[in-house]
């Protein structure tokens, strides 16, 4: 039965989930290159380094996979708790 209680906290866990999902994977280079100048010169991102590679190719191929694995971390932490106050 959907309207269960239990399945409501798993689909907001779920949903929780998805919405960080979007940011981390669309918005991330949203920023990186709305960051550049209007005359279209390069981001301020793209000067700056980090662990010897350019910071916004750290950002998004880099930063993106570690959010993702905190995502199913978070997602597994949720999923938990949900599951423990539903039995």
């Amino acid at each position: 039965n959907p309207h269960r209680e239990h399945v409501k906290q798993e689909v907001r866990a779920a949903r929780t989930v998805i919405i960080l999902w979007f940011f981390c994977t669309f918005l991330t280079p949203i920023i990186v290159a709305l960051t550049g100048g209007p005359d279209g010169t390069q981001s301020f991102l793209c000067h700056m380094k980090f662990l010897g590679f350019p910071f916004h190719y750290w950002l998004v191929a880099q930063g993106s996979t570690i959010g993702y694995i905190l995502l199913c971390a978070l997602f597994v932490k949720l999923w938990n708790s949900y599951v423990k106050k539903g039995e």
